[in-house]
Protein backbone atom coordinates (compact mmCIF):
# COMPACT_ATOMS: atom_id res chain seq x y z
CA UNK A 1 0.00 0.00 0.00
CA UNK A 2 1.33 3.44 -0.97
CA UNK A 3 2.01 5.72 2.02
CA UNK A 4 0.24 9.06 2.21
CA UNK A 5 3.27 11.15 1.25
CA UNK A 6 3.92 9.10 -1.89
CA UNK A 7 0.21 9.16 -2.71
CA UNK A 8 0.08 12.95 -2.45
CA UNK A 9 3.25 13.37 -4.51
CA UNK A 10 1.88 11.07 -7.21
CA UNK A 11 -1.38 13.02 -7.28
CA UNK A 12 0.31 16.40 -7.56
CA UNK A 13 2.30 15.07 -10.52
CA UNK A 14 -0.91 13.96 -12.25
CA UNK A 15 -1.73 15.81 -15.47
CA UNK A 16 -5.32 16.66 -14.52
CA UNK A 17 -4.25 18.09 -11.16
CA UNK A 18 -1.44 20.07 -12.80
CA UNK A 19 -3.91 21.49 -15.33
CA UNK A 20 -6.29 22.42 -12.51
CA UNK A 21 -3.61 24.32 -10.61
CA UNK A 22 -2.28 25.94 -13.78
CA UNK A 23 -5.76 27.23 -14.64
CA UNK A 24 -6.27 28.25 -11.00
CA UNK A 25 -3.33 30.66 -11.32
CA UNK A 26 -5.77 33.08 -12.89
CA UNK A 27 -7.20 33.64 -9.39
CA UNK A 28 -3.90 35.18 -8.26
CA UNK A 29 -3.59 35.99 -4.58
CA UNK A 30 -6.71 35.57 -2.51
CA UNK A 31 -7.94 38.72 -0.78
CA UNK A 32 -6.93 37.43 2.65
CA UNK A 33 -3.44 36.61 1.34
CA UNK A 34 -3.04 40.13 0.01
CA UNK A 35 -4.15 41.54 3.37
CA UNK A 36 -1.79 39.36 5.43
CA UNK A 37 1.17 39.81 3.08
CA UNK A 38 0.78 43.58 3.07
CA UNK A 39 0.51 43.70 6.86
CA UNK A 40 3.15 41.18 7.93
CA UNK A 41 5.69 40.54 5.18
CA UNK A 42 8.83 42.60 4.69
CA UNK A 43 8.26 44.34 1.37
CA UNK A 44 10.65 43.10 -1.30
CA UNK A 45 12.23 40.68 1.15
CA UNK A 46 13.70 37.24 0.54
CA UNK A 47 10.60 35.05 0.43
CA UNK A 48 9.96 31.30 0.34
CA UNK A 49 6.73 29.91 -1.10
CA UNK A 50 6.39 26.34 0.21
CA UNK A 51 4.23 23.97 -1.82
CA UNK A 52 4.21 26.56 -4.59
CA UNK A 53 2.52 24.33 -7.15
CA UNK A 54 2.13 26.07 -10.50
CA UNK A 55 2.92 29.46 -8.98
CA UNK A 56 -0.42 30.99 -8.00
CA UNK A 57 1.24 32.78 -5.05
CA UNK A 58 4.84 32.77 -6.30
CA UNK A 59 4.21 34.73 -9.48
CA UNK A 60 2.27 37.64 -7.86
CA UNK A 61 4.95 37.90 -5.15
CA UNK A 62 7.64 38.07 -7.83
CA UNK A 63 5.65 40.71 -9.70
CA UNK A 64 5.37 42.75 -6.49
CA UNK A 65 9.15 42.86 -6.17
CA UNK A 66 9.74 40.08 -3.62
CA UNK A 67 12.91 38.02 -4.05
CA UNK A 68 10.93 34.81 -4.13
CA UNK A 69 11.86 31.13 -4.30
CA UNK A 70 9.19 28.50 -4.89
CA UNK A 71 9.67 24.96 -3.60
CA UNK A 72 7.48 21.93 -4.28
CA UNK A 73 8.01 18.17 -4.20
CA UNK A 74 5.98 17.67 -7.41
CA UNK A 75 8.56 18.11 -10.17
CA UNK A 76 5.99 18.14 -12.98
CA UNK A 77 4.07 20.91 -11.21
CA UNK A 78 7.22 23.04 -11.28
CA UNK A 79 7.64 22.38 -14.99
CA UNK A 80 4.21 23.97 -15.44
CA UNK A 81 5.17 26.86 -13.16
CA UNK A 82 8.31 27.60 -15.18
CA UNK A 83 6.32 27.81 -18.41
CA UNK A 84 4.24 30.59 -16.82
CA UNK A 85 7.24 32.56 -15.53
CA UNK A 86 10.72 31.31 -16.22
CA UNK A 87 12.42 34.10 -14.28
CA UNK A 88 11.44 32.72 -10.86
CA UNK A 89 13.74 30.49 -8.81
CA UNK A 90 11.87 27.18 -8.47
CA UNK A 91 13.33 24.22 -6.57
CA UNK A 92 12.18 20.61 -6.29
CA UNK A 93 12.19 19.84 -2.60
CA UNK A 94 10.43 18.95 0.62
CA UNK A 95 9.99 21.32 3.55
CA UNK A 96 11.04 18.53 5.90
CA UNK A 97 14.59 18.93 4.60
CA UNK A 98 15.62 22.00 2.61
CA UNK A 99 18.98 23.10 1.16
CA UNK A 100 18.66 26.66 2.46
CA UNK A 101 20.87 28.41 5.00
CA UNK A 102 19.83 29.30 8.54
CA UNK A 103 17.83 32.54 8.68
CA UNK A 104 17.85 32.92 4.90
CA UNK A 105 14.30 34.27 4.52
CA UNK A 106 12.41 37.38 5.62
CA UNK A 107 9.06 35.86 4.71
CA UNK A 108 7.69 32.32 4.32
CA UNK A 109 4.23 31.31 3.13
CA UNK A 110 2.62 27.85 2.99
CA UNK A 111 -0.75 28.45 1.35
CA UNK A 112 -3.87 26.46 0.51
CA UNK A 113 -3.72 24.31 3.68
CA UNK A 114 -0.49 22.74 2.40
CA UNK A 115 0.98 22.09 5.85
CA UNK A 116 -1.87 19.70 6.61
CA UNK A 117 -0.95 17.50 3.64
CA UNK A 118 2.03 16.24 5.60
CA UNK A 119 1.78 12.68 6.83
CA UNK A 120 1.60 13.03 10.64
CA UNK A 121 1.70 15.45 13.55
CA UNK A 122 5.41 14.72 13.92
CA UNK A 123 6.08 15.63 10.28
CA UNK A 124 4.01 18.80 10.53
CA UNK A 125 5.90 19.77 13.68
CA UNK A 126 9.22 19.08 11.94
CA UNK A 127 8.13 21.25 9.01
CA UNK A 128 7.34 24.19 11.30
CA UNK A 129 10.70 23.74 13.07
CA UNK A 130 12.37 23.87 9.65
CA UNK A 131 10.47 27.08 8.87
CA UNK A 132 11.78 28.51 12.13
CA UNK A 133 15.35 27.59 11.15
CA UNK A 134 14.94 29.36 7.80
CA UNK A 135 13.37 32.58 9.10
CA UNK A 136 15.37 35.66 9.99
CA UNK A 137 15.01 37.01 13.52
CA UNK A 138 11.93 39.10 12.72
CA UNK A 139 10.76 36.98 9.78
CA UNK A 140 7.09 36.06 9.45
CA UNK A 141 5.38 32.79 8.51
CA UNK A 142 1.88 32.83 7.00
CA UNK A 143 -0.07 29.59 6.57
CA UNK A 144 -3.61 28.27 6.51
CA UNK A 145 -5.32 25.16 7.81
CA UNK A 146 -8.77 23.65 7.79
CA UNK A 147 -10.19 23.20 11.29
CA UNK A 148 -12.55 20.84 13.05
CA UNK A 149 -13.85 22.93 15.95
CA UNK A 150 -17.07 24.05 14.29
CA UNK A 151 -17.64 20.87 12.28
CA UNK A 152 -17.28 18.04 14.75
CA UNK A 153 -21.04 17.83 15.49
CA UNK A 154 -22.04 17.97 11.82
CA UNK A 155 -23.36 14.73 10.28
CA UNK A 156 -20.27 13.69 8.33
CA UNK A 157 -17.91 14.10 11.28
CA UNK A 158 -20.27 12.72 13.93
CA UNK A 159 -20.84 9.64 11.76
CA UNK A 160 -17.09 9.23 11.25
CA UNK A 161 -16.50 9.55 14.99
CA UNK A 162 -19.18 6.96 15.71
CA UNK A 163 -17.61 4.56 13.17
CA UNK A 164 -14.23 5.01 14.88
CA UNK A 165 -15.73 4.60 18.35
CA UNK A 166 -14.79 8.15 19.37
CA UNK A 167 -16.74 10.21 21.90
CA UNK A 168 -16.30 13.75 20.51
CA UNK A 169 -16.99 15.23 23.94
CA UNK A 170 -14.12 13.31 25.49
CA UNK A 171 -11.38 12.63 22.95
CA UNK A 172 -7.82 11.58 23.64
CA UNK A 173 -4.97 13.13 21.66
CA UNK A 174 -4.67 9.96 19.56
CA UNK A 175 -8.39 10.08 18.78
CA UNK A 176 -8.17 13.74 17.70
CA UNK A 177 -5.44 12.77 15.26
CA UNK A 178 -7.43 9.81 13.99
CA UNK A 179 -10.63 11.79 13.53
CA UNK A 180 -8.85 14.54 11.60
CA UNK A 181 -7.04 12.23 9.16
CA UNK A 182 -8.84 12.25 5.81
CA UNK A 183 -8.37 10.41 2.52
CA UNK A 184 -9.88 12.50 -0.24
CA UNK A 185 -10.36 12.09 -3.97
CA UNK A 186 -10.32 14.90 -6.54
CA UNK A 187 -10.07 14.68 -10.32
CA UNK A 188 -9.48 10.97 -9.98
CA UNK A 189 -6.48 11.41 -7.68
CA UNK A 190 -6.22 10.51 -3.99
CA UNK A 191 -4.98 12.92 -1.33
CA UNK A 192 -4.24 12.75 2.37
CA UNK A 193 -5.31 15.80 4.39
CA UNK A 194 -5.36 16.29 8.14
CA UNK A 195 -8.12 18.50 9.56
CA UNK A 196 -6.92 19.73 12.97
CA UNK A 197 -8.53 21.38 15.93
CA UNK A 198 -7.31 24.93 16.55
CA UNK A 199 -5.75 23.81 19.83
CA UNK A 200 -3.68 21.22 17.95
CA UNK A 201 -2.15 23.90 15.71
CA UNK A 202 -1.48 26.11 18.73
CA UNK A 203 0.26 23.19 20.48
CA UNK A 204 2.36 22.51 17.36
CA UNK A 205 3.47 26.13 17.13
CA UNK A 206 4.41 26.21 20.81
CA UNK A 207 6.42 23.00 20.52
CA UNK A 208 8.19 24.35 17.42
CA UNK A 209 9.27 27.49 19.25
CA UNK A 210 6.98 29.80 17.30
CA UNK A 211 5.19 32.86 18.62
CA UNK A 212 1.61 33.26 17.41
CA UNK A 213 1.08 36.80 16.11
CA UNK A 214 -2.37 36.43 14.60
CA UNK A 215 -5.00 33.75 13.99
CA UNK A 216 -8.60 33.96 12.87
CA UNK A 217 -11.30 32.13 10.98
CA UNK A 218 -10.91 33.23 7.36
CA UNK A 219 -14.55 34.15 6.84
CA UNK A 220 -14.44 36.41 9.89
CA UNK A 221 -11.34 38.18 8.53
CA UNK A 222 -11.80 38.70 4.82
CA UNK A 223 -15.35 37.54 4.07
CA UNK A 224 -16.35 35.71 0.92
CA UNK A 225 -13.58 35.34 -1.67
CA UNK A 226 -14.07 35.57 -5.43
CA UNK A 227 -13.04 31.89 -5.68
CA UNK A 228 -15.10 30.87 -2.63
CA UNK A 229 -16.34 27.65 -4.22
CA UNK A 230 -12.72 26.46 -4.39
CA UNK A 231 -12.03 27.13 -0.70
CA UNK A 232 -13.11 25.62 2.58
CA UNK A 233 -13.92 27.21 5.91
CA UNK A 234 -10.30 27.51 6.98
CA UNK A 235 -8.16 29.28 9.57
CA UNK A 236 -5.42 31.86 9.00
CA UNK A 237 -2.17 31.88 10.97
CA UNK A 238 0.74 34.33 11.23
CA UNK A 239 3.75 33.45 13.37
CA UNK A 240 7.40 34.25 13.99
CA UNK A 241 10.17 32.37 15.79
CA UNK A 242 10.98 32.89 19.45
CA UNK A 243 14.65 33.80 19.08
Amino acid sequence: MMNTEDSNKKSYNDTEIINYYTDFNAAGLFHYEEMLIEKYFKAGGRTLDIGCGAGRVTIPLHERGYKVTGVDYAEKMLVAAKTLNGAIDYRVGNILSTPFENQEFDNIIFSFNGLMLLNSYEERLSAVKEVCRLLKDDGKFIFTTPYLDNKVKKPYWSEKAETLGIDTDNMSWVQQMELGDEQLEDYGSEFYLHVPFVSEVEKMLEEAGMELLFSVRRLDYSGIEEMEEELDDNYLWVTKCKK
